[in-house]
């Protein structure tokens, strides 16, 4: 009951309608920690019984079986995993939807400033942390690509972190980044999220036949894309989290204004 004569009741659907529009802001991930722990060890599981059992006979069969032509179209394709563009698109949007929130822009289309900011740092954060995952095991494991096999018989690991150039197959960086654009797109747009991983799964193929990375190679790549993106989400798109729209030399300072 309201017992201050000067403070009008509030009614209480708009007290139900506050806490829904605080239950819409927040971002539910759909897997438990131990879920995606068992998850990621099952990956780790299938990788190794196809590094094992299955790589090297499905390129050999590859490099038999394609011919030029679909060799060439798949080149086409591989370039869509270049991820050059996706962190300048990002990076611009970022840009955009922390001044257009800091100034008040009337946004022309249907998304919000602080929207915009989150959604193109959560891009720009899973390239970044993913990215850097991927150039780890790159190095450490050193794992010889498609090509050595078939020019002078290598198959299998080098030295880790000597920079010998073709032993970086594992894991496949051009499949990483289409799949972390699309498991952020999926985020963003649910409904869409089908067609950006089969796009991002039609670049994962073509980094197979164009035998330029092994099946256990784009796997692990993409795993890693599906981990690392939806590991971050909540902490990016969650409205609780206030970071994301302050400018990044501010994300440390808990009491400071946005932008």
């Amino acid at each position: 009951m309201n017992t201050n004569p000067l403070t009008p009741p509030v009614a209480a659907p708009a007290i139900d309608a506050a806490k829904g529009a605080s239950a819409r802001d927040r971002f539910h991930n759909p897997f438990s920690p131990l879920t995606w722990l068992l998850l990621g060890c099952a990956l780790a599981l299938a990788a190794g019984a196809c590094a094992r059992w299955i790589d090297l006979p499905l390129a050999i069969w590859i490099k038999q079986s394609v011919t030029e032509g679909v060799n060439e179209s798949f080149e086409w394709i591989g370039e869509l995993g270049e991820s050059g563009p996706y962190i300048g698109v990002a990076l611009a949007f970022y840009v955009i939807g922390l001044v257009g929130l800091a100034r008040g822009w009337s946004n022309p289309v249907r998304m919000s400033y602080a929207s915009m900011a989150r959604g193109s740092l959560l891009m720009l954060s899973t390239m970044a942390v993913g990215g850097l995952v991927v150039l780890v095991l790159k190095r450490s494991v050193a794992r010889a690509r498609p090509e050595l096999f078939f020019e002078k018989g290598i198959y299998g690991l080098g030295e880790s972190f000597s920079r010998a150039q073709l032993f970086n197959s594992f894991p496949s960086s051009h499949t990483y980044a289409a799949f972390a654009v699309a498991v952020v797109l999926g985020i963003l747009a649910p409904r869409w999220r089908w067609v950006f991983l089969l796009l991002a799964a039609l670049v994962a193929m073509s980094r197979l036949v164009n035998l330029d990375h092994y099946l256990s190679d784009v796997m692990t790549a993409a795993g890693i894309a599906v981990l690392v993106g939806h590991v971050l989400a909540p902490r990016v798109l969650d409205a609780r989290y206030q970071w994301p729209l302050r400018a990044p030399w501010k994300w440390w300072q808990p009491n400071a204004p946005r932008v």
